[in-house]
């Protein structure tokens, strides 16, 4: 009887409809004026209603319909919302069947130009992010490390994250399948220690090697469409001016503008050699002619306060002998040159990989010293430098972390003396090192 009860209970149960359930966010995308995107992914497919107002109008409620993504078993949903009021909190619901409603807020950006002092702002940044899975990691220790550190940034009063790279890690048993590419994105974007973090402000990101492929990889990965569909899904970057592929865009906040590049899609084998006969190699290239002519016209249309060149490997340090841009030498002599020559003023760059990070500095031809600032690692393992690294004099030795942290950039002061705060912070929100960039000192001199 027993028995007969409980087959019952079991043929009732299972024969009861899915109850769709929340995945992974909502997720802040892009924040402009009048604009703004919410991203989630959801378990099956079903109907996500989300409903959004002005806080100061709660009676006056609107309603955006998604854009869908389905490939295998995932399902995302972006919701794109419009004709929104500048500089104005919003507060939004997202409603999945019977569940309850998750809500969540954000503010848009103000329309300050020609009006009033760009305001003040900061932005989270980092790169490595590795969540353990047991079965499918290597042997011996997990590579992964603490995961509270989203938990930490969740806090942060920021108005973006910047991920700047390995923001997942593909391993084996992803690599050589379109399924593997989503299954990896999807398990590690729905850890339960990311959802506040996700909600709490905007997301933007690159990519480099372990969240496009394998280690190293470039643009002879077979999976490399698949790689872009997948990132393409999980992020809401602004759209790639690319016509051949690639993830490389732009955005601004205030006075800021944000150069968001793919080291990988164009990407030549960092095992080729970089010269050949005593020349430089011609072809060998991280980037390609469209996406460097692309930058160098951007950078040179740009009248920002700072303009961030964000890239996944290293671009200044001559003592790296791992992912940098020294080594492909045609490329970073062509940039270091146009810059010098156009005498484009307030860049810096922002990469990651290193598993540690730092700050190296190159004094530009008749020109200021520029900076580029690694920002690693977030849970990965970390990197101890060798010898022969601590001994490059263009290394900032009072800005090395070799521990797990994520970057809080500041940018306040006047119009035209503006100053760019960057910070290595711990997972437990503690600051390692800390140094100013003053927009005065990242001008050519007039001429």
């Amino acid at each position: 009887m027993k028995t007969r009860l409980l087959l019952i209970s079991l043929y009732w149960v299972l024969s009861l409809p899915l109850i769709a359930q929340l995945k992974s966010g909502p997720m802040l995308g892009q924040i402009e004026l009048r604009t703004a995107n919410i991203w989630c992914e959801v378990e099956k497919d079903t109907d996500v209603d989300l409903t959004y107002w002005r806080m100061d109008q709660p009676a006056i409620k609107k309603k955006s319909k998604p854009e869908k993504i389905k490939r295998f078993e995932y399902r995302i949903y972006k919701f794109y919302l419009t004709g929104l009021d500048f500089g104005t909190v919003y507060e939004y619901e997202l409603e999945i069947e019977n569940n309850k409603p998750v809500t969540g807020k954000f503010t848009t950006q103000d329309l300050w130009q020609y009006r009033k002092p760009a305001p003040d702002f900061s932005f989270l940044a980092g790169s490595c992010a590795y969540t353990n899975e047991p079965g499918f990691d290597r042997p011996g220790r997990p590579y992964g490390g603490d995961s509270s550190i989203f938990s930490t940034m969740a806090k942060e009063p920021a108005s973006f994250m910047l991920w700047l790279g390995d923001n997942w890690y593909y391993r084996e048993v992803d690599y050589f399948s379109n399924w593997g590419l989503w299954y990896r994105a999807s398990h590690d974007r729905s850890q339960a220690v990311l959802q506040d973090f996700l909600k709490s402000m905007s997301h933007y990101a690159i990519w480099d090697d372990h969240d496009y492929g394998p280690n190293n990889s470039g643009t002879s990965y077979v999976f490399k469409d698949e790689a872009q569909s997948v990132f393409n899904a999980y992020w809401c970057n602004p759209p790639s001016p690319s016509r051949k592929g690639g993830i490389y865009t732009k955005f601004h906040y205030n006075d800021v503008e944000f150069f968001l590049l793919d080291d990988r899609t164009f990407r030549w084998s960092d095992d080729i050699l970089d010269s050949l006969n005593g020349q430089m190699h011609p072809h060998k290239k991280m980037w390609g002619d469209d996406q460097l002519n692309w930058l160098k016209n951007e950078l040179a249309n740009s009248r920002a306060s700072f303009k961030i060149i964000a890239n996944g490997s290293n671009i200044l340090n001559l003592f790296n002998k791992y992912d940098c841009l020294v080594h492909f030498s045609k490329e970073y002599i062509e940039l270091l040159s146009f810059l010098e020559t156009e005498r484009i003023n307030g860049v810096l760059f922002m990469s990651g990989d290193r598993h540690h990070s730092d700050v190296v500095r190159h004094q530009l031809k008749g020109g200021y010293t520029i900076y580029d600032i690694t920002n690693s690692a977030l849970t990965s393992g970390v990197h101890k430098l060798n010898d022969y690294e601590k001994s490059n004099p263009d290394l900032l030795l009072s800005m090395l972390v070799e521990q797990n942290n994520y970057t809080r950039a500041s940018i306040t002061g006047e119009a035209h003396n503006r100053k760019l705060k960057i910070e290595f912070v711990d997972p437990k929100g503690k600051t390692l090192a800390s140094m100013d960039i003053h927009q005065k000192d990242l001008v050519f001199p007039k001429e």
